[in-house]
């Protein structure tokens, strides 16, 4: 499974947190922001939990591409940590949203 179907179940389930995802300026902390990556991580687990055919490694697999390791060290390092940990995901959704876009 590819992180197409996370990143239409994220829009779908909270558009508000996917757009702040989106649009971050992650040069400067910001609570709202902060809440939304952990929606994010949050959001992967129910993912999970709701496409049982998936096997152990395809969830390890997507978990890595959608680079919630790097947000989930952000978080693991709080508040020591470095925004940049963040910027891995939102370019991967960002790069979602501009394929979705074409599409549509």
């Amino acid at each position: 499974m590819n992180s197409d179907v996370f990143f239409k179940e994220l829009k779908q389930y909270n558009s508000t947190n996917f757009r702040a995802l989106q649009k971050a300026d992650l040069s400067i902390e910001d609570a709202s922001v902060t809440k939304a990556f952990s929606s994010a991580i949050t959001r992967f687990f129910i993912f999970v939990e709701k496409h049982p055919e998936l096997s152990v490694s395809d969830k390890r697999v997507l978990y890595f591409k959608l680079k919630l390791d790097m947000v989930a060290q952000y978080f693991a390092e709080y508040p020591e940590s470095n925004l940049d940990l963040l910027k891995g995901f939102q370019f991967e959704l960002q790069k979602f949203n501009k394929n979705d876009d074409e599409v549509a």
